[in-house]
């Protein structure tokens, strides 16, 4: 994977749309910074993202990670693949996120209550901060991994 060739073939078909880099970062939800990234080749969208955007530019998945369109038609059957490859990515990306802010939130909720029996204060604070990771964690479960 080119991420040079796949920014150019980005940048070419969003120009052939006459799409601005801003309506094809709203249209995706990210910054028209990350959009001007993948055009330059400087780095390649997240895998969530990389099945939206082929959809956006009208182009399959394997013509967007070969940085070119291809002539002859993508097999279904290969295009069907690499999709499930990429939803498999993602999920496992999320579930990584969701296992490291669990992990997060145990320890600051253990260190403050350590904290607080070695000092022998309780404080609101420690409650607050503790429901607070908590909260984190819960919110990213409901929103599906922001």
């Amino acid at each position: 994977m080119n991420t040079q060739k796949t920014g150019s073939l980005i940048a070419a078909i969003r120009k052939e749309q006459n799409r601005t880099q801003r309506d094809l970062a709203n249209e995706l939800g990210v910054s028209s910074a990350a959009i001007s990234k993948w055009e330059r080749g400087v780095g390649f969208p997240d895998v969530s993202l990389v099945e939206p955007l082929a959809e956006s530019l009208g182009i399959t998945i394997a013509e967007l990670f070969k940085g070119e369109q291809i002539e002859e038609s993508v097999d279904r059957e290969y295009e069907s693949l690499l999709s499930d490859v990429v939803k498999v990515s993602a999920d496992e990306i999320c579930r990584k996120k969701r296992l490291a802010n669990w992990i997060i939130a145990a320890t600051v909720a253990a260190l403050y209550v350590l904290i607080s029996v070695i000092t022998g204060r309780w404080e609101i604070t420690w409650v607050v901060w503790v429901a607070y990771c908590f909260y984190r964690v819960i919110t990213e479960h409901i929103f599906k991994c922001s």
